[in-house]
C-alpha cells in the first residue's frame, strides 16, 4: 500500500473516531472533513518539533528525578536515552515529544519494577549432540557393527511383511469401498505400456521414412518419384512451427553463411503438387529468416540505455508471438473439437501474426546498419515514428497499433532526461542520446551570460540539433523550461513546488484512442498535441515564475530606465549639465576635456538623483586622440566617438540585455551628442548689433553675406533640430515603448532576450547607424561638421570686425560721448554687448586664418550643404522604396522640404 492510500484509510479512521461521522451516516459532512484533514496533513502550518528542547525536557525531567531520590528511575531513564541515542532516526524527536505530553506524573507514578514485564523470554539452549547422549547414550550392544541383510531374511518372512503391509479399512457411512494404503514402495510398480513409445517413434518421419510412390504423389511438375520421402501434413505443420520458434528441424536448416533458411527437397506429400508445396516451404523459410535475424539482434548486448528499451521490447514482441505458435500447436495436440489440419490455412495465420514483425525485421535491419555506419543513437524512436505514420495512413491498423505501443514504450525512457531537465534543470551524466549538454566553457562562466553560455544543445556537423526529428518544435521549449529552473536556482528561493507533480499519461491509449482529435486525426499532429500538452504545464509555470522575478526583484523596469536616461538622454534638462560642461572644454581646447575621472565624477554627480540609476556602476571610458592635435580635431563632431559611457547592469538583467547589444546603445549615445553639440554651436552664437542688420552702411557685398549668413545658420538649425527630434520623437520614444509592451507579453526567457535583440536591431535601422546606410550617416555627421565649420568662420569674421573696431581714434570716440551723452549711453551698451560677445565667442587663438574671404566660404558652405542634404534625402527615399521603414521616407520628406525652403528664402 503506497503513503498516500494508507494516510488516506487513516485519516477515515481518525475523523470516525474523533467526530463519530463516517461515509454511510453522513457522506456530506464526511467528506468536508476527509478535505479539511487532508489539506491539513499535506499542508500543515505548524513546523518541526524542537529536538534541542525535548532533550532539555528530558534532561531537566532526570534532573528532577535525582533531586526526589529516585535514583532508580533516574538511572533507567538514562541507560534508555543512552541506548535510543544509537538507533535514532529523524522521527524520534517527534516520538519523544509525544510520549512527554501523554506522560502523567511519571515520578508517582512509574514503577521501575514494570520494565522487566518489557524483556523478552530467554529462548531455550540449542539442543546439542552431548545433550542427546546424555539422555540415550550409545553403549547397547552391537550398535555399531555391520549388518547383514541376507543372512537374517527369507521368503517366508517376505511374505508375511507382504501381507502386513495392506490394512483394510472398515466401511464408512460415506463410501462402500475400502481403499488399501500401500506402505511400500513397491506397490506403485506398474508395468511398462509401450504404445505411447511407438507413436512416438512413428511420429519421427525423418526416421522411419516412406517411400514416395507414383501413385501416392503428385509429382506430375517434380519428375518422378525417385527420391522422395512422403510426410503428412500434420509433420509438415510441425516442422514449420517449430522451425518459426527458432529450434532446430529436419525439414529446415539454417545456412550460416548468409543466414538464409533452406528446406529439405526429399520431402513431399500425398496430396499436393510438388512446386505448389515448395512455394508454400519458401514463404515460410523467408519468414523463419526474418524473425531469425530479429531473434539474434535480440540477444545481442546493447550498451545505449534506448536501445536496451527497445531490445526488451522487441523480446517482449517475440515471447507474445511465441506464445500464440503454442496456441497453434496446443490446437493440433488436443483437437478439442476435431481440427482439420491444413498447411494452406497455417500459413495464411502465420502471414497475419508475423506481419508486424517482418516489419520490425526491416526496421532492426536498418538500424543496425545505421549504427555500423555512426549514426544517431536515438535512430530507433525515429524509425517506429516513421513507421507508424506510414501505416497508419495507409489504412494497416494491425502494424501501425503495434509499432506505436512500441514506440510509446521506448519513449518512456526518453522522457526520463526531458523530465528531469525540466523539474530540476539536471542532466543525467553523460547521455548522448539527450539533446542538451553542458558547455566546455560552463565551469568558469560569467553570471552576465549564464542563459547562454552554460548549456548548449547538441549539433551533429551538419548543424542540425541531435534530437528526433519528431522533436525538433519543441526542443526549444524543453530547453527554455530546463534553463529557467537553472536560473532560478541561481536566484536562490527555487521552490520545487513551481512545476506540477501530475503530468499527462503518454501512452498509445490516452493519444491515439482519445475523442479530441477524432479516428483520422495523423499520428504525427495526435503526438505534437499531447507532448505540447506534457511540456505545456512545466514551461508555462517556471517561465512565469522567471518572469515575475525579472519584473520584481531583479528590476528590470529599472534598469530599462536607466538605460534610456543614460544613453538615450531621455531628460534633455539633466543631461544639458553635462553636455555644455563638456563643450565647453572642447571648444577651449583642453587637453584634458575627455579624462574620464573627470567625467565619470561629473556624470556620476548628475545622474544620481535618478533612483533607476545606480551610479556605482556609471563609468566613462576614453580613448586619447593625437597629442597637441586638440584644435584640429575640434572641429568635427566625430571627437565626440573617442568617448563612451559604461553601465553595468545586475546579472540577471544583463542576461536579457545582452552585452553585444551595449554597442548599438553607445553608438546612439554618441549620435544623439554629436547633434546635440551641432545644436549647442549654433544656438550659443547671437546676432551681432552693430551693422549687420543692414546693407546700406557697409555696401553691397557685405549685406550678400549677412544674409547668406543667417540663411545658412537657419537651415543649418533646422537640419539639426529635426535630425534630434526624428531620433527621439519618431524612433526612440515608440519603439521603446512597444518593447515594454512586448516584454511583458513575452512567454519566457528566451522570448525577452529575442524582443530586445529586435528592438535594438530596429533601432539600429531606423537610426541610420546600420552598414548598409553608411553613406547617408557619414552625410548627416559631415552636415553636423558644417555647424562647426560655420561658428569658426563666423568667430573668424567677428573678430576681425572687432580688431578694426579697437583701432579708431579713441579722441574722436571720446568727444563723442562728450558731445552726445544719451546716444553715449546707447553707444555704451552696445560696446558693452560687443565685449560680451567678445569674451564669448572671438576666443580665436586656436583658429587659423584662411586666405579666403568670409563671403567666398559662406558659399562653399552653402554648396555643401545643399549637396549633402540632397544627398541623404535621395538615400534615404532610395532604401524607403526599395522595401524600408516608413520613417525614413517621412525625413526625407522634411529633408527635401527644408532644402527648398532654404533655396527659396536664399534667392528671395
Amino acid at each position: 500500500m503506497t503513503h498516500p492510500i494508507r494516510l488516506d484509510a487513516l485519516s477515515d479512521d481518525l475523523i470516525t473516531l474523533v467526530t463519530g461521522l463516517s461515509e454511510q451516516n453522513d457522506p456530506q459532512n464526511f467528506a468536508l472533513c476527509r478535505d479539511f484533514t487532508s489539506r491539513s496533513l499535506k499542508n500543515p502550518n505548524f513546523g518541526r518539533t524542537n529536538q534541542f528542547h525535548v532533550k532539555e525536557i528530558l534532561d531537566g525531567l532526570e534532573e528532577k528525578f535525582r533531586i526526589l531520590n529516585a535514583e532508580d528511575l533516574a538511572d533507567a531513564l538514562r541507560d534508555r536515552l543512552d541506548e535510543l541515542s544509537r538507533i535514532s532516526s529523524k522521527l524520534t524527536p517527534e516520538i519523544l515529544s509525544f510520549l512527554l505530553q501523554l506522560s502523567d506524573r511519571p515520578l508517582t507514578n512509574s514503577n521501575v519494577g514494570d520494565l522487566e514485564l518489557l524483556k523478552l523470554p530467554e529462548p531455550p539452549p540449542p539442543l546439542t549432540w552431548s545433550d542427546i547422549i546424555t539422555d540415550d547414550p550409545f553403549t547397547e550392544e552391537g550398535i555399531w557393527e555391520n549388518v547383514d541383510f541376507a543372512a537374517d531374511s527369507s521368503d517366508e518372512e517376505y511374505t508375511e511383511d507382504n501381507r502386513a503391509l495392506s490394512v483394510v479399512t472398515e466401511d464408512t457411512q460415506d463410501s462402500s469401498a475400502s481403499d488399501e494404503v500401500p506402505r511400500d514402495a513397491r506397490a506403485f510398480l506398474v508395468d511398462v505400456d509401450n504404445h505411447g513409445l511407438e507413436e512416438l517413434q512413428k511420429a519421427q518421419f525423418w526416421v522411419h521414412q516412406v517411400p514416395a510412390m507414383a501413385g501416392r504423389a503428385d509429382v506430375s511438375l517434380a519428375g518422378g518419384v525417385e527420391g522422395l520421402w512422403l510426410a503428412t501434413e500434420l509433420q509438415v505443420v510441425r516442422e514449420v512451427l517449430f522451425m518459426l520458434s527458432g529450434l532446430p528441424t529436419s525439414l529446415f536448416q539454417m545456412d550460416s553463411s548468409n543466414g538464409k533458411i533452406i528446406w529439405d527437397e526429399k520431402y513431399a506429400l500425398s496430396h499436393s503438387s510438388q512446386p505448389l508445396f515448395h512455394k508454400i516451404l519458401d514463404s515460410f523459410a523467408m519468414i523463419g529468416a526474418k524473425l531469425g535475424d530479429l531473434r539474434t539482434w535480440a540477444k545481442s548486448k546493447q550498451t545505449v540505455i534506448l536501445t536496451q528499451t527497445f531490445r526488451a521490447g522487441v523480446e517482449e514482441r517475440l515471447r507474445q508471438y511465441n506464445t500464440a505458435l503454442s496456441d497453434i500447436q496446443e490446437r493440433f495436440m488436443v483437437p478439442m473439437p476435431a481440427v482439420v489440419v491444413s498447411l494452406i490455412e497455417i500459413h495464411t495465420e502465420i502471414q497475419h501474426c508475423t506481419r508486424p514483425l517482418l516489419e520490425l525485421s526491416a526496421l532492426v535491419s536498418r538500424l543496425r546498419s545505421g549504427s555500423e555506419s555512426g549514426l544517431r543513437k536515438f535512430q530507433n524512436l525515429e524509425l517506429l515514428f516513421d513507421s507508424a505514420c506510414l501505416h497508419q495512413m495507409i489504412g494497416d491498423e494491425q502494424v501501425f497499433q503495434f509499432m506505436a505501443k512500441l514506440f510509446f514504450e521506448c519513449f518512456q525512457t526518453y522522457l526520463k532526461p526531458i523530465r528531469a531537465w525540466m523539474k530540476e534543470g539536471d542532466i543525467w551524466g553523460h547521455d548522448d542520446t539527450f539533446f542538451i549538454a553542458v558547455a566546455e566553457t560552463a565551469t568558469g562562466v560569467d553570471p552576465s551570460s549564464i542563459w547562454h553560455d552554460q548549456y548548449i544543445l547538441r549539433q551533429d556537423d551538419q548543424g542540425k540539433i541531435q534530437a528526433p526529428k519528431f522533436l525538433h518544435a519543441a526542443v526549444n521549449k524543453i530547453f527554455n523550461t530546463g534553463k529557467s529552473v537553472v536560473f532560478l536556482k541561481q536566484l536562490g528561493g527555487y521552490n520545487k513546488s513551481i512545476t506540477p507533480e501530475g503530468e499527462p499519461i503518454l501512452d498509445f491509449h490516452t493519444v491515439c484512442q482519445s475523442d479530441d482529435l477524432g479516428p483520422l486525426a495523423p499520428f504525427s499532429e495526435l503526438f505534437d498535441t499531447a507532448f505540447d500538452n506534457w511540456i505545456k504545464g512545466k514551461h508555462q509555470m517556471s517561465s512565469l515564475v522567471l518572469r515575475e522575478r525579472l519584473f520584481s526583484d531583479c528590476g528590470l523596469w529599472r534598469s530599462l530606465d536607466a538605460l534610456e536616461y543614460i544613453y538615450f538622454l531621455r531628460d534633455g534638462a539633466l543631461f544639458n549639465t553635462i553636455s555644455a560642461t563638456l563643450f565647453e572644454k572642447i571648444d577651449r581646447g583642453k587637453e584634458a576635456w575627455n579624462d574620464q575621472f573627470l567625467l565619470t565624477e561629473l556624470v556620476q554627480s548628475v545622474f544620481g538623483s535618478l533612483k533607476c540609476v545606480d551610479t556605482k556602476k556609471l563609468a566613462i571610458r576614453s580613448q586619447p586622440g593625437k597629442y597637441g592635435d586638440i584644435h584640429n580635431r575640434r572641429r568635427s563632431v566625430k571627437i565626440l566617438s573617442n568617448m563612451s559611457i559604461i553601465y553595468l547592469l545586475p546579472w540577471p538583467i544583463a542576461n536579457v540585455v545582452k552585452k553585444g547589444t551595449f554597442h548599438v546603445y553607445q553608438r546612439i549615445f554618441t549620435f544623439l551628442l554629436q547633434v546635440r553639440r551641432a545644436m549647442q554651436t549654433l544656438e550659443r552664437f547671437r546676432l551681432l548689433k552693430d551693422g549687420l542688420q543692414s546693407s546700406a552702411s557697409h555696401g553691397d557685398d557685405y549685406g550678400g553675406e549677412a544674409e547668406l549668413y543667417y540663411t545658412l545658420r537657419h537651415r543649418l538649425l533646422w537640419f539639426s533640430n529635426t535630425i534630434y527630434t526624428y531620433l527621439t520623437a519618431l524612433v526612440l520614444q515608440p519603439h521603446t515603448a512597444k518593447m515594454r509592451q512586448q516584454l511583458s507579453e513575452a512567454e519566457d526567457m528566451d522570448a525577452m532576450i529575442e524582443v530586445h535583440e529586435n528592438y535594438v536591431a530596429r533601432l539600429e535601422d531606423q537610426c541610420l547607424l546600420s552598414p548598409k546606410l553608411a553613406p547617408i550617416y557619414q552625410a548627416i555627421v559631415s552636415l553636423l561638421d558644417l555647424t562647426i565649420l560655420l561658428s569658426d568662420a563666423h568667430t573668424i569674421y567677428a573678430g576681425e570686425r572687432l580688431f578694426d573696431a579697437t583701432n579708431l581714434s579713441i579722441t574722436n570716440h571720446m568727444t563723442h560721448r562728450r558731445r552726445k551723452p544719451k546716444r553715449n549711453n546707447d553707444h555704451a551698451d552696445s560696446s558693452s554687448s560687443s565685449d560680451e560677445f567678445s569674451a564669448e565667442e572671438a576666443d580665436t587663438s586656436y583658429i587659423s586664418f584662411q586666405d579666403t574671404g568670409y563671403g567666398e566660404r559662406l558659399l562653399k558652405m552653402r554648396e555643401q550643404f545643399e549637396r549633402l542634404c540632397g544627398f541623404a534625402s535621395a538615400g534615404l527615399r532610395g532604401v524607403a522604396r526599395a522595401g524600408g521603414e516608413p520613417c525614413w521616407e517621412m525625413l526625407a520628406e522634411k529633408l527635401e522640404w527644408g532644402t527648398r525652403a532654404g533655396s527659396g528664402m536664399a534667392s528671395g
